[in-house]
């Protein structure tokens, strides 16, 4: 029995998002001594500040990085959750998902951006099969 294509695209979504939530709270762990130190020192201007050593700024923007990246994951995810298959945005979403994971993988195989090659594909095909 088929799942019902907005259905499918809540599942999905869900899934985005909670791929979002897991690399956010990764990332919170793994940087925490970097997050501290942003909090410490005011947020504002507290990644490239000049008057810290190199290193600690490159750390502090991967930090940044890691954390915005989990949060644009799980807006996807809540974008196709509220998504028709038969929108418009649904195929972007999907694409443009399916893209990140692909060129994700292709750099950094032993990583996460598997799931959101599966997720895009998953999006893709919910919405060819809703405009048959």
């Amino acid at each position: 029995m088929a799942v019902h294509p907005s259905r499918a695209l809540t599942r999905i979504g869900t899934a985005a998002v909670a791929t979002g939530i897991g690399h956010d709270l990764l990332g919170a762990w793994l940087y925490r001594r970097q997050l501290a130190g942003i909090a410490r020192d005011g947020l504002v201007d507290a990644v490239e500040n000049a008057d810290l050593p190199a290193a600690e700024r490159h750390r502090r923007e991967v930090a940044l990085w890691f954390l915005t990246s989990g949060a644009a994951i799980g807006t996807v995810g809540a974008a196709l959750r509220g998504a028709r298959a038969t929108d418009g945005a649904v195929v972007p979403i999907g694409a443009g998902l399916t893209a990140m994971g692909v060129i994700g993988a292709a750099v950094l195989p032993r990583s996460g951006f598997w799931l959101l090659i599966g997720q895009g594909a998953a999006a893709l095909s919910v919405a060819r099969r809703a405009r048959r």
